[in-house]
């Protein structure tokens, strides 16, 4: 078995080199796994000499492909196996995704009903303002129609005290008069009652 660094001394390419040619034909590169530690078969070499050969020549990377299936080098199954998961990664992935999209327009669906109803509830507030500020402008009408009686029951009030203090006054004079008038006449019907002569003492 054969490590990378084996292949490179191999194949008399750079490191790097080796890991991208590795990555790109994997399918065409038998290996061993062992834990961590990855091993590469004896025919592995066969591969990547052919895959640099076309490589100096610019050949493109689907016509390197096209070619080692020709010579019928043999596709790693465990290899083709995790393109395989690969994909099925991709397609769940792709459902995952298209299932995110589903929430997010179903977010998007409840968010719009949300600012439908906020916008119900903000004219509804509005049309509710607008009848405090009605009603203040009537309370304040009403204030200060209060106000006014208030100030006319006032005046009556004054008027008909000043009214009431004359005729009191006029009542008080006649009364007085009244009381005179009755003590004279009193007096006047005592010394009647008297002799003639009791009169001039």
């Amino acid at each position: 078995m054969l490590r990378k660094k084996d292949l490179v001394e191999v194949l008399g390419v750079a490191k790097s080199t080796v890991a991208d040619w590795i990555s790109e034909f994997q399918v065409f590169i038998p290996i061993i796994k062992e834990g961590a530690l990855t091993y590469y078969k004896p025919e592995s070499v066969n591969v990547l000499q052919t895959i640099k050969t076309m490589r100096e020549q610019n050949m493109p990377k689907s016509e390197i492909y096209a070619v080692l299936q020709q010579r019928g080098f043999p596709i790693t199954i465990s290899e083709a196996e995790e393109d395989v998961q690969k994909v099925l990664g991709k397609l769940d992935a792709r459902k995952q995704l298209l299932d995110v999209m589903n929430q997010v327009g179903n977010a998007l669906e409840r968010l719009a009903d949300q600012e439908e109803t906020i916008e119900h509830i903000e004219k509804r507030q509005d049309a509710l303002s607008d009848q405090q500020k009605f009603l203040s402008e009537r309370q304040d009408e009403a204030d200060g129609r209060v106000t006014e009686l208030e100030q006319l029951v006032h005046q009556l009030e004054e008027k008909h005290k000043t009214e009431l203090e004359r005729i009191a006054q006029k009542f008080e004079q006649e009364l007085e008069a009244a009381r005179m008038e009755i003590a004279s006449t009193k007096a006047e019907l005592e010394n009647r009652k008297k002799p003639w002569w009791k009169i001039w003492r």
